[in-house]
């Protein structure tokens, strides 16, 4: 079974002034950001399996970046849907196809994701117990028996979540 190709290499954004794209434009261009989406997530979450969270960060632009034109070029879709009945069918199904695939990587990715969040929830729980422990265990009694003076500190503690 032959497919029609999906995708230009790199879909460009449509300048405000251009004419209206096709809706086989619009399915090419969508498959072509899907394809990438899925190859960019796939990368990513084989990043995190490994440990390598903060070579995640260099991919978080791209992503960001495919994702608003992929949530653009649906929009565009939409505004010629009935166009997208009169498409081969051959299109269709491999269009299909790509986002069925995208929408198992996503769901891979953010699994991966939650893993790392709960990982990384679970260390930072470990650290603010292991200090408040010692706070409370550095507190002691001199040779007069009576309590030191401890000035009260300020404990800071900022999370950034961002790969």
């Amino acid at each position: 079974m032959s497919e029609a190709p999906l995708a230009q290499p790199h879909p460009q954004p449509l300048p405000a002034n251009a004419a209206k794209p096709s809706a086989e434009t619009l399915v090419r261009s969508i498959g072509g950001l899907a394809a990438r989406l899925s190859e960019l997530m796939i990368k990513e979450t084989a990043l995190l399996k490994v440990g390598r969270s903060s070579d995640v960060a260099a991919l978080q632009l791209a992503k960001a970046e495919l994702a608003r034109a992929y949530s653009g070029r649906w929009v565009q879709l939409k505004a010629v849907r009935d166009e997208f009945a009169g498409l081969a069918p051959n299109l269709t199904e491999a269009f299909r196809q790509q986002l069925d695939k995208l929408t198992a990587t996503a769901v891979e990715n953010e699994k991966a994701l939650r893993r790392v969040h709960r990982a990384t929830d679970r260390v930072l729980g470990i650290i603010a117990r292991a200090i408040r422990e010692q706070r409370t265990a550095t507190t002691g009694y001199t040779k007069t028996n009576l309590p030191t003076r401890r000035g009260t500190g300020a404990l800071g503690l900022t999370l950034d979540r961002r790969f």
